[in-house]
């Protein structure tokens, strides 16, 4: 399903997962725990259920940059560039993630003044990803999150605990490719392979073997690829229906692991591995005029702030919880249902307008880099 050779699903399943983690986090924001409710309807299990699956969508998040960026490693094995990949990737993530830490800070200001508690980890308990005992907006902070390594060697800066993912990203970004480099699959020249050989190690020892278990469903990603590229079967409608079936399936098994008995297996790889079926399934599907006309225009939309909504959302939530929620949690309801499609909107345009200020200007900083570079290899 593809328009100007953007994939319409992939797109809407990018940015569905973005504000399916959102969900999550407004959720555990606004309404009591499940287990506090004293007699849940069929609506609030569903509700709870869909709300529920932010670590899932990450773990989708996953295979799909597996799937893009491992496979742009791949197509391009014979006149690959580290310096010019590694620029892309950087300027593709500082873009967005320098002034999303800036915009942490700020809020925080804000947070800390009226409700300092929150700071503390007075309700890390209640807020998924929320502050703990760690907080920092330290300075050195601030650096490591720019450095990727929050979460092996220093906290996430200030209340932006989704930023967890970005570390396990940029380490596969970096670590796949000198995986292939050193394997031959991409072709470079003896001292280059014996750098990556080198570079491999060190990254795996200090870095990746943290965040091994991601890197295994970032690497099914990559082996989607290598069946779009490769394989030219048509699988029909009877495979989709039923890789859709096996994907909802490990969403529920992931809250209940049914199949701990049988399969040991985290649930984690039976998503990653359900949904990389899914994935291959959509390859021959046609996108009917109505999904060319209506859906391409959501899900390019979603997909194009998925980034941005999920670096900036946490912070503002924790404003949020602290004036409307913090003593007065709710329950599901015909008002409490306004107030959270009401917050989601905001979010969403919040973040297109962040995006649109600095995501949609990534070609500047990435022109910018490389002209930093050229200037660089020129002089020495």
């Amino acid at each position: 399903m593809a328009v100007n050779k953007r994939n319409i699903t992939m797109d809407f399943i990018r940015g569905i997962s973005a504000v399916l983690v959102c969900c999550g986090h407004l959720r555990a924001v606004m309404f009591i725990d499940f287990n506090a409710l004293q007699a849940p309807t069929l609506i609030d299990r569903v509700f709870y259920f869909l709300s529920s699956l932010g670590h899932e969508a990450v773990m989708v998040f996953f295979v799909l940059s597996g799937f893009f960026v491992g496979g742009s490693v791949l197509s391009k094995r014979f006149k690959f560039g580290f310096d010019s990949y590694l620029i892309a990737r950087l300027s593709r993530l500082w873009t967005v993630l320098f002034p999303a830490l800036v915009f942490t800070f700020l809020i925080d200001l804000i947070t800390g003044y009226f409700y300092p508690e929150i700071l503390s980890g007075d309700y890390h308990a209640q807020l998924v990803s929320g502050p703990g005992t760690e907080y920092s907006s330290s300075v050195l902070t601030f650096i490591s999150n720019l450095a990727f390594i929050q979460t092996i060697y220093s906290p996430v800066f200030g209340t932006n605990g989704p930023l967890w993912s970005l570390t396990n990203e940029f380490w596969y970004y970096i670590t796949f490719p000198l995986l292939m480099i050193a394997f031959g699959t991409v072709k470079q020249n003896k001292i280059s392979r014996i750098i990556a050989i080198v570079g491999m190690l060190i990254v795996i020892y200090f870095f990746t073997i943290h965040l091994m278990d991601g890197f295994i469903i970032w690497l099914l990603g990559v082996l989607v690829f290598l069946v779009y590229s490769r394989d030219k079967m048509k699988y029909g409608y009877w495979f989709l229906s039923s890789t859709f079936v096996l994907f909802i399936a490990s969403l529920v098994n992931s809250k209940i692991d049914l199949l701990k008995e049988y399969l040991p297996l985290d649930t984690d790889y039976i998503v990653g591995l359900c949904f990389s079926l899914f994935l291959i399934s959509l390859r021959t599907v046609e996108s009917t005029k109505w999904v060319k006309k209506y859906l391409s225009k959501i899900a390019f939309w979603l997909s194009d702030i998925s980034y941005t909504l999920y670096v900036i959302h946490f912070p503002v939530l924790m404003i949020v919880y602290g004036a409307f929620y913090r003593d007065d949690q709710v329950q599901l309801g015909a008002s409490s249902a306004f107030q959270f499609i009401g917050w989601l909107f905001l979010l969403t345009f919040l973040s297109r307008g962040f995006w649109y200020v600095f995501e949609k200007n990534t070609h500047v900083v990435r022109n910018l880099m490389f002209k930093f570079k050229n200037y660089i290899t020129n002089q020495y």
